[in-house]
């Protein structure tokens, strides 16, 4: 009987240290927004197979390239979250840091970390390849600890950022194309937009912490007007390629549906309401973009 308490006891306790191991591993993906990284993954293998076709992105490069960038995002959002944890604490507070699963110390730590083998990794691949790295890492950076505060200058910088994928991708597969300028330049457009529009969802908070954003400055009717010329000025920049005769017209079919309906139903639906719940659909819309923009990209080539 002494045996069989002693043998359930520890069985408690594995269990225990088990499920506290589950949930130390669950916030600290939650801190790195890894379906993010994934997706700038896939974003630079796009930038690889515009530039290389699909010989470059079976060598090993590419797939380096891709893993470098996924970590510098999730160090991106990482040190993101140290920074902002004020900010958090009043429009986000189920984040890891403000609802106290991850210290602020060990979110500074798990950064440091994806950014030393983010960039060990980029040296690795090259110099060109490293030093890119380096610089988008600074502006990550940057962009957390200046620029996020800032009326439109961060959205730029966090626009710039996500550009910068498939450029990198580009550089992995041989070298930029002009194709792979467009694609960047598109996705500045179109998470410039976006980052806007999360300005007037996080309107609220933002104000609370005196923090200087679009939304905060221009309020939430000024900053979505905002955002509607912008995502207008993508759909106008988007049509250029087909237009110019740069892409076929399967890149026009596959865009209509997959980019300039959704962009328009967002435009519309905003224009007609500017409530939470409105906002709050218009960027689930938008993510569900990133995946859907994938086929007209695709198309480019």
């Amino acid at each position: 009987m002494v045996y069989r308490h002693i043998g359930g006891a520890e069985q408690r306790e594995c269990g225990v240290a088990v499920s506290s191991m589950r949930y130390r591993v669950a916030s600290f993906a939650q801190i790195t927004r890894y379906t993010n990284s994934i997706y700038a993954a896939i974003y630079t293998l796009v930038g690889v197979f515009l530039s290389g076709g699909a010989a470059a992105v079976q060598a090993p490069t590419g797939w380096g390239a891709a893993a470098v960038v996924g970590l510098v995002v999730a160090y991106g959002f990482v040190i993101n979250d140290y920074v902002d944890v004020t900010v958090d604490s009043y429009s986000k507070p189920q984040r890891p840091i403000p609802a106290g699963k991850i210290a602020r110390n060990e979110a500074l730590w798990l950064a440091l970390a994806l950014a030393g083998v983010a960039l060990l990794l980029a040296a690795a691949l090259g110099p060109a390849l490293g030093l890119f790295a380096l610089g988008t890492t600074l502006l990550a950076t940057l962009y957390s600890f200046a620029l996020k505060g800032t009326v439109l200058w961060g959205n730029a910088c966090m626009a710039l950022l996500i550009a910068t994928i498939p450029l990198y991708g580009g550089l992995a597969g041989g070298h930029v194309t002009a194709l792979v300028g467009v694609v960047a330049g598109l996705m500045w457009l179109f998470d410039f937009s976006h980052e806007i529009l999360k300005t007037t969802a996080d309107w609220a908070g933002d104000r609370r912490a005196d923090l200087h954003t679009v939304a905060t400055a221009l309020g939430v009717r000024g900053a979505l007007r905002v955002f509607q010329g912008a995502g207008l000025l993508f759909i106008g920049v988007a049509l250029l390629p087909w237009l110019t005769g740069l892409t076929g017209a399967s890149y026009l079919l596959a865009l209509l549906p997959c980019a300039v309906l959704p962009t328009v139903v967002v435009i519309a639906i905003l224009a007609r309401s500017s409530d939470d719940a409105t906002i709050t659909l218009a960027l689930k819309i938008m993510r569900y973009m990133w995946i859907s923009n994938l086929l007209p990209i695709l198309l480019m080539n």
